[in-house]
């Protein structure tokens, strides 16, 4: 394996632009990608990486991922035992190295030719997948005005992603996996903190259905930043469920982007899990453009060590009769910390919205923090629109209760602790994802609570 020479400065804004003079993406043949490739990479040019001093950023110090230099990835032929076992998922699974990816570890069994599941490389170079019209139309048309440095780098220097294009009626009743894996790269017998720039498009027609599984995972404790995007068309009375779960390496950097838009009578479910990772940030926003579209949006944070989660979710009620529900615990331990800033927004003729916002934080250490700012502009007069932000430690006589029942303390603790996670666990409908996040609660951060569950 190995990686270009060319390596990234992250604080400086030249040493980007540098590293990827030359380099060759997907679909450069198609001007209007170029164009949005330009415009995006003049964005960048102007507003550089964040940093504390912008606002949405002032809690969120990026001084350790700045410090580091990257090398870009580059495709991969490693395999491994692991890797070899993604490859018998019993579910239609994408799976993607550093980036990129492999066709060897993915598995398509069960794919009918009904609708579109691929990379987003062969989509854009392969004439054949006839996919060039229905990017045009959807591809970069969910992001933001506003966008910063992160998202803008990843429209100039898309690698890679995966494809779903859903047509009118389809309805998949299997679940469809993605992973994107990580491990070190080597150049010349060293090891390179790499960096790789993911795309991914789901187009669901009206009245199809679907279920998506993205998983974010580490083969190793290696360096290195994934910076994400996935945006999400759900046409009118289409449904969409969407979990997004990080298991990165303890040292690596997360930037990652959920946009969705949603026309008349659609149903978006939004599940965005964070296990691991040093540095993780998520932007889910949503426009509900059409009557009846409903969001929800479900969040669970384990945080441990000095690991730092940061989730902005933004809902904009654009039309009368939408619905938003958004759901989002974090459980922090040793010296980690969270920051979460939800925004609500209900437009002037946006009557009858119905919004609600939670955001509950439980504190095990001393030093952990949690930074929560919920925010509802409503510029409406016939809707109702609710929030509310806690931040505490267990409660002492919940604790007493137990203790008093012959439980020791760090059972207690334990199971209180996952009655607090499970509010959201519970609001998973596939059964493996369940099953994964208490096992994971049980097993990694809570000792004692598997003999009790």
């Amino acid at each position: 394996m190995s990686t270009n020479s060319m390596t990234i400065s992250a604080e400086h804004t030249e040493s980007w632009l540098d590293a990827y003079q030359g380099q060759a993406l997907p679909g450069e043949h198609l001007e209007w990608l170029q164009t949005q490739r330009s415009e995006a990479l003049k964005h960048f040019e102007n507003v550089g990486l964040p940093g504390i001093r912008d606002e949405q950023w002032r809690y969120t110090n990026l001084r350790a991922l700045k410090s580091n230099a990257y090398a870009l990835s580059a495709p991969s032929t490693h395999s491994s035992d692991s890797l070899e076992k993604l490859s018998r998922n019993s579910h239609p699974t994408l799976v993607f190295l550093n980036g990129f990816f492999r066709k060897d570890l993915s598995s398509l069994n069960g794919i009918g030719q009904d609708f579109t599941f691929c990379s987003l490389a062969e989509a854009l170079t392969n004439e054949a997948t006839n996919l060039e019209a229905v990017l045009e139309t959807y591809f970069g048309k969910s992001l933001p005005k506003e966008q910063h440095g992160f998202t803008a780098l990843n429209t100039a220097y898309n690698q890679d992603g995966y494809v779903l294009i859903l047509p009118k009626g389809c309805v998949v009743e299997d679940t469809l996996e993605i992973c994107f894996l990580h491990d070190a790269q080597t150049d010349n017998n060293s090891i390179n903190s790499s960096i790789s720039h993911s795309r991914n498009v789901i187009v669901a027609a009206a009245n199809s259905r679907c279920t998506i599984v993205e998983r974010h995972l580490a083969l190793d404790q290696s360096v290195y930043l994934s910076n994400t995007v996935t945006e999400i068309h759900a046409e009118q009375n289409a449904h969409v469920d969407h979990y997004k779960i990080l298991k990165g390496s303890d040292e690596a950097f997360h930037m990652g982007g959920v946009f969705i838009e949603q026309a008349t009578g659609s149903n978006v479910k939004n599940h965005n899990v964070a296990l691991g990772g040093l540095v993780n940030r998520n932007d889910i926003y949503c426009n509900l453009n059409g009557r009846g579209a409903h969001i929800e949006m479900n969040g669970l944070v384990l945080g441990k060590n000095r690991q730092h989660v940061d989730n902005h979710t933004e809902v904009n009620h654009a039309v009368p009769d939408c619905t938003s529900d958004e759901f989002y615990k974090t459980i922090l331990d040793d010296q980690s910390r969270s920051v979460f800033r939800g925004r609500i927004i209900v437009a002037q003729d946006a009557q009858n919205t119905n919004a609600d916002q939670q955001n509950n934080n439980l504190l095990l250490s001393k030093h952990a923090e949690a930074d929560c700012k919920p925010q509802l502009e409503i510029y409406a007069d016939d809707v109702k629109c609710s929030h509310g932000a806690t931040v505490g430690q267990l409660d002492s006589k919940s604790l007493f209760y137990l203790r008093s029942r012959g439980i020791d303390s760090e059972s207690a603790r334990a199971l209180l602790t996952f009655a607090f996670a499970n509010e959201v666990i519970e609001r998973v409908n596939i059964t493996s994802v369940r099953e994964e996040l208490t096992q994971t609660i049980a097993g990694q951060l809570l000792s004692g609570l598997e003999e009790l569950l």
